[in-house]
């Protein structure tokens, strides 16, 4: 595309080479004249003003001292990902049912409907229009999956599941597994079963070796535009509010409770039904206690999890013990000394 058809998809301003040819999407270090890239920092800025790229993606305020070829727009990442769509669209499947696939009977597939080899799409099931399912994926009975989603390889929906809309599902996902709840009699640790169910809401995705748990009763729900990355794990009965972000390797127990547009970071640990509510920020690596409450905008990080002004101050203390150990030595021996 033209650099000139670019800023008119993007709705930014060119100037420089607007009869330019872009090809790719690349990186600020590796973009040659063929390609696009963007400026997203005050450190890339400094590098943008060597790089070799056709194109440079800009905030309004770039100083475009060596007159390269650039379009300013308000947000250049978000810029960069619609061209990534654009300029590398993704290869679609063939919009057929695999011989080697298995449907179940009154399972009901729509339109343009892509299932690979060795799937199986259970008793009852129903699957929108234009979603695609990979080889090797197992879809439970009376599970329904929306329009135009998105199932890698072997994913795995257990029975009963609702999924929304335009969701993607990475590989080794599991919706629906049993939640980890268990009651103790003659003392033995026997299974409470989980006869609840999951639901996910539109534009939902799930990491790869993610995993959401059915409700041991009622529902665990994710709410519209919610993105786990991978290995993250949901447990029974939690409740994600809409466009939820949660990076990988967190884990949250049993009834948590976490509102719209909250962020939680990689490797953050969530006790029985603590609740984060809207817009709130949990630092990678925290741990929330069970039951605990975070407040809407507040941000938090650390074990146990705190508002982020105390959890710097208490680092900025503990940086300081040694020095504060050796002092108090000094001052031991100068009072032995002086005993003397």
């Amino acid at each position: 595309m033209l650099v000139r058809e670019l800023a008119d998809l993007l709705g930014g301003m060119w100037e420089g080479d607007g009869d330019r040819n872009i090809r790719r999407v690349a990186s600020l270090e590796t973009a040659g004249p063929e390609d696009v890239t963007f400026v997203g920092s005050a450190k890339a800025a400094k590098a943008a003003a060597e790089s070799e790229a056709g194109c440079l993606l800009t905030p309004p305020g770039y100083s475009n001292r060596r007159g390269q070829t650039v379009i300013r727009v308000p947000d250049p990442r978000a810029a960069i990902a619609q061209l990534i769509a654009r300029l590398h669209p993704r290869r679609q499947p063939a919009r057929r049912i695999h011989p080697t696939a298995v449907i179940g009977a009154g399972a009901i597939l729509g339109e343009a409907v892509a299932v690979g080899p060795y799937a199986v799409i259970g008793e009852g099931a129903k699957v929108g229009s234009g979603t695609t399912i990979g080889a090797g994926s197992a879809i439970g009975d009376d599970v329904e999956i929306g329009r135009d989603c998105t199932l890698h390889a072997r994913v795995t929906i257990y029975d009963n599941v609702t999924i929304g809309s335009r969701c993607v599902l990475h590989s080794g996902a599991v919706i629906g597994a049993d939640g980890f709840g268990f009651v103790m009699r003659n003392g033995a640790w026997e299974n409470f079963p989980q006869v609840g169910r999951v639901e996910l809401g539109d534009d939902v995705e799930i990491g790869a070796n993610s995993c959401v748990d059915r409700a041991a009763l009622g529902t665990t729900s994710i709410g519209n535009g919610t993105k786990l990355d991978n290995m993250v794990h949901i447990g029974h009965n939690c409740r994600l509010g809409r466009h939820v972000v949660i990076a990988a390797q967190t884990g949250l127990a049993g009834g948590v409770a976490i509102g719209d547009y909250a962020v939680i970071g990689g490797q953050v640990g969530v006790g029985d039904k603590a609740h984060i509510e809207s817009k709130a920020v949990v630092g990678s690596g925290a741990g929330i206690l069970t039951s605990k409450i975070v407040r809407s905008g507040q941000v938090v990080w650390g074990t146990p999890a705190r508002p982020l002004r105390e959890y710097l101050e208490q680092l900025a203390v503990l940086a300081k013990l040694p020095d504060m150990r050796k002092e108090w030595l000094e001052t031991r021996k100068k009072d032995a000394k002086s005993d003397v």
